[in-house]
């Protein structure tokens, strides 16, 4: 447990106050938090990703929107505190049959996720302030279930299901990110918005 150093430093000898402002360096320093290895620390599981029929809109049309859900695990053995979650929608690049496959240097496509290349802006984002907060996530504990859903999405007057087939139909996929204490944020995964309808 890290404490701030005590004591004065007044009539010490030069080479005294010189090792005891050396020591002092090194406790503060080693106080600093150390950013979480994610990779290693957590993993999503128990995902749920379809298009959540949110009713209907102010001009009486059906409305769909992309959403995903899951549990996050703590497979390190470490005790985890304080983690913020963020989802980024990005609407898929259209692909022509026979052409090159589009790239994106925003959000590539992820062939080990199955994810398309995504478009350079989001289309849209959700947010979790406290995933888990002080009391933590102990190793092996299962936090969530967590649900993010875009405000944006699809309306039509059509069915919900003749929406989903509908050829001008555009796929997403979902980006998530976790921040840690006061660390930079740091993606998670990434996966497609499957094409099935979810009720609430």
């Amino acid at each position: 447990m890290c404490e701030r150093p005590s004591g004065l430093m007044f009539g010490f000898s030069p080479r005294q106050w010189l090792g005891r402002l050396l020591l002092v360096t090194i406790l503060v320093s080693g106080c600093g938090s150390v950013p979480l290895d994610v990779p290693s620390t957590l993993t999503v599981n128990d995902v749920t990703t379809g298009w959540l029929d949110v009713g209907i809109d102010d001009l009486g049309r059906n409305k769909l929107v992309p959403t995903v859900s899951f549990r996050l695990r703590n497979i390190s053995d470490n005790h985890v505190r304080t983690l913020q979650l963020q989802g980024l929608f990005f609407l898929c690049l259209p692909h022509q049959a026979g052409q090159p496959e589009p790239v994106s240097e925003r959000s590539p496509a992820n062939t080990e996720a199955g994810t398309c290349a995504g478009e350079s802006q989001e289309w849209h984002n959700a947010y979790i302030g406290t995933a888990v907060g002080r009391e933590g996530l102990e190793a092996g504990e299962v936090a969530g279930p967590f649900t993010m859903e875009s405000r944006l999405g699809y309306t039509g007057e059509q069915s919900r299901i003749e929406m989903l087939r509908n050829r001008h139909f555009v796929d997403v996929k979902v980006e998530l990110w976790v921040k840690h204490r006061t660390d930079n944020w740091i993606k998670l995964t990434e996966y497609p918005i499957d094409r099935q309808l979810l009720t609430q």
